[in-house]
């Protein structure tokens, strides 16, 4: 059974036939619908729960951008767009991806795989945190549309990169600035620990964790296959763990 359902809100026919090749190429994720508009979606939704939509930018009506401001509760949303100058506010939307069209099967892919399913409560390990808390007084300034932003790190949940920026997740806000995550993981320093090539993560925010996913709240973070090894060693030192 596939792990994740999606829905295509999608407008130009060319444009759902390849997103619909590359879902079928894709077995663990599986197509519930296909819509020309975004208010057709917005019924479906209503009835419906789903983990992804694919969803274009410029379509009649409503655009894609409006209607997740609509959306009170949005599942994971990749876009779909021939155009680059809505990225920046597409983000802010917390997108998890920006697909510029035409996109390959790899890119595809790519964006497809930072995409985690609800998870199972019964394989979550819950943890009690061992490790030192981050410093309440540390802080920087973050150039955002050229005004400096001050964000606490004791308030930042994780941190998400998006190409050349870096998409600063905290509980007060969201947090879009341009840094590369090497840059973001030296800034921060201790309290926080990349888990992936895109994801670096509050271990004070840290609730829940499985071998495929870090959890804060309800939110499941990817742990990369080339950060396995390291993660479980880390966890197993800076955790006391039992199963649920």
């Amino acid at each position: 059974m596939p792990d994740i359902t999606c829905i295509v809100i999608e407008d130009e026919k060319p444009a759902q036939e390849v997103l619909k090749s590359f879902l079928s190429k894709t077995e663990w994720i599986s197509l519930a619908a296909v819509f020309d508009d975004a208010v057709s979606a917005l019924d479906y939704l209503k009835k419906h729960d789903v983990d992804m939509i694919f969803l274009d930018i410029q379509m009649p009506t409503l655009t894609g951008l409006d209607f997740l401001k609509i959306l009170k509760d949005p599942p994971q949303v990749i876009i779909t767009s021939a155009y680059s100058q809505y990225a920046i506010e597409a983000f802010e939307l917390d997108v998890r991806d920006y697909l510029m069209k035409p996109f390959s099967f790899d890119r595809f892919l790519k964006a497809v795989s930072r995409i985690a399913a609800k998870p199972d409560p019964a394989a979550i390990q819950q943890l009690t945190n061992k490790a030192q808390p981050s410093s309440d007084k540390s802080f920087a300034f973050f150039n955002v549309k050229k005004t400096m932003t001050k964000v606490m790190f004791s308030d930042i949940l994780y941190v998400e990169s998006m190409r050349e920026y870096v998409y600063v997740h905290t509980t007060k806000n969201k947090v879009v600035t341009k840094m590369s995550t090497a840059e973001m993981e030296k800034l921060l320093g201790n309290g926080f620990v990349r888990i992936h090539r895109s994801f670096i993560v509050n271990v004070d925010k840290i609730t829940a964790y499985n071998a495929e996913d870090v959890f804060v709240d309800q939110v499941a973070l990817p742990i990369g296959v080339n950060y396995k090894k390291y993660i479980d060693e880390y966890f197993r030192n800076s955790f006391m763990h039992s199963l649920s």
